[in-house]
């Protein structure tokens, strides 16, 4: 369980398209941003339980609109983190609820 009101990150940290990640009070999540849409999920790639980002700490995000893990290359939609393809074998990414107050993105 993830406790609100936990400050991830400032609105202009996460890039448009984008995603980076963050800490929620040990937790690692994703925040990705397409257009006025961001979004939090649990950094484990539903394939192998994997972080998602790169060995170098990079999150790749294809084409604008696709978070894909670096270790096998399941790939998930910045929208809402639902498999797109890859070997994620149609199994999402977990949302976590988030909130934007005053350009800061926070727990819900």
């Amino acid at each position: 369980m993830i406790a609100s009101g936990l400050i991830l990150a400032r609105l202009g940290d996460v890039p448009d398209p984008g995603a980076i990640v963050t800490d929620a009070g040990g937790v690692s999540l994703i925040l990705t941003r397409r257009g006025g849409a961001v979004r939090a999920f649990i950094n484990r790639c539903t394939h192998a339980d994997y972080p998602l980002q790169r060995a170098d700490g990079r999150v790749l995000v294809q084409e604008g609109r696709y978070l894909v893990c670096g270790a096998h290359g399941a790939s998930y939609t910045l929208d809402d983190g639902a498999c797109a393809g890859g070997p994620c074998n149609g199994k999402d990414l977990s949302q976590v609820a988030i909130a934007l107050r005053d350009g800061v993105i926070i727990t819900a």
